[in-house]
């Protein structure tokens, strides 16, 4: 009986503890081609431009049906085998069918992080896929160009459907998960960078203040559909305030990889300037990567949106010219009442924030429309930093 019970509660205890995953270290990108071409080398099908990029190097061990396998189909599978947040998955056997061909391909892959910047080509030619592997020399050789402006958004979590699909750290130039509902535009519309870059914030909600999905549900419930507007706004213990130092400085840790990764995109022999704008889980990671990058670049403005935990921990802020806060107001007087508040990142000030004309915070307008435990946190709502700030006001995003 006692073994029985061990066996029902281990489920239990793995999604109420948090358990860090050991991560590598990153010091290299690979950036992968995939094409089919004819006997006389003229491209078919796929590119021989960058397809995708990644921090995992793959070697083909094994293929079978290779004939049959596209350069789409390709491309998919060795994606989708780098981008598995299992670290200590050194190689796979990946196999499907094809009902209309009635065969089964298989592909069997290995991979390794990479040490320096490469470029992995797959090439299919009569049938055969064939591979190749150039080194590439780094950004930061082209001494001669001028600095750049540089943009970083890093997203937050990405759902629970993702829930297993932690970051890979890999550095985009496009909003691969759609997270920023274009608002994204509006900053660099705003900001004017010379280049934008994406980077994944999102891990696991074990790391946040939730620790868990029960006690998000329970929070959710209590903080939306069991208070009366009639009755006392003081219902904030609904909220799921309590710090989770460990899961934050997990995020912290991947950001710390992500800024790695950034470097190989930046001037080595001149300082780029940078901006950052990130949200919810993406503030941790926005410290991680701020302690690599610290000294290698300038730091312009960073905008800190719903920052999960934010008074975990914070960094020196005056080494940005602008520093502002977005989000619910839960701390300050006057709070917002418990059914408007931001409750998947209950809202707390950034651990030191100061507040003079550059620096400070800005909270969701009295009159908003959409202020709720979910629509006060999300992106999509985000329209208002720009719409309902005015030049002069705290908040206000200028160059």
């Amino acid at each position: 009986m006692r073994i029985f019970l061990i066996f029902l509660l281990i489920p239990f205890f793995a999604s109420t503890q948090f358990h860090p995953k050991k991560i590598g270290e990153v010091t290299g990108l690979v950036y992968f081609s995939v094409w089919e071409e004819d006997t006389s080398g003229k491209l078919l099908q796929g590119s021989k431009e960058v397809i995708f990029q990644h921090n995992y190097s793959v070697s083909i061990l094994k293929m079978k049906h290779a004939d049959k396998i596209s350069v789409a189909e390709f491309t998919s599978k060795v994606f989708a085998f780098v981008s598995t947040p299992k670290t200590r998955v050194k190689n796979a056997s990946i196999t499907w069918n094809d009902t209309v061909l009635g065969v089964k391909k298989k592909l069997r892959l290995a991979r390794r992080v990479v040490d320096n910047p490469i470029q992995l080509a797959f090439v299919k030619r009569n049938g055969r896929w064939y591979q190749s592997k150039q080194l590439l020399p780094s950004v930061g050789d082209t001494a001669h160009d001028f600095p750049k402006r540089v943009l970083l958004f890093i997203n937050g979590y990405r759902g629970y459907e993702r829930e297993e699909n932690e970051s890979d750290n890999l550095v985009t130039s496009k909003d691969r998960y759609h997270y920023w509902f274009k608002l994204d535009d509006r900053f660099m519309d705003t900001l004017k960078p010379t280049e934008s870059y994406y980077l994944d914030g999102s891990l696991s909600v074990k790391t946040s203040n939730h620790r868990n999905t029960i006690r998000f549900v329970k929070s959710y419930y209590l903080s939306s559909h069991f208070v009366s507007k009639n009755d006392t706004l003081k219902k904030y213990n609904r909220l799921n305030v309590d710090p989770n130092p460990e899961g934050f400085n997990y995020r912290k840790d991947k950001g710390r990889i992500g800024g790695k990764a950034l470097l190989l995109k930046l001037h080595q022999q001149q300082k780029d300037t940078v901006d950052i704008v990130c949200h919810s889980m993406g503030y941790a990671y926005a410290l991680g990567m701020i302690e690599v990058l610290k000294d290698k670049v300038v730091f312009g403005s960073i905008y800190i949106l719903s920052p999960e935990n934010g008074c975990q921990d914070g960094v020196d802020w005056t080494q940005f010219k602008q520093v502002w806060q977005y989000g619910s107001n839960l701390d300050q007087p006057n709070p917002d009442p418990v059914w408007e508040q931001d409750g998947i990142a209950p809202q707390c000030q950034v651990k030191g924030l100061f507040f003079d004309a550059t620096h400070g915070r800005a909270f969701i307008p009295k009159t908003w429309p959409k202020k709720n435990f979910v629509d006060s946190h999300m992106p999509i709502n985000y329209d208002w930093i720009f719409d309902r700030i005015q030049k002069g006001e705290a908040g206000y995003i200028r160059r």
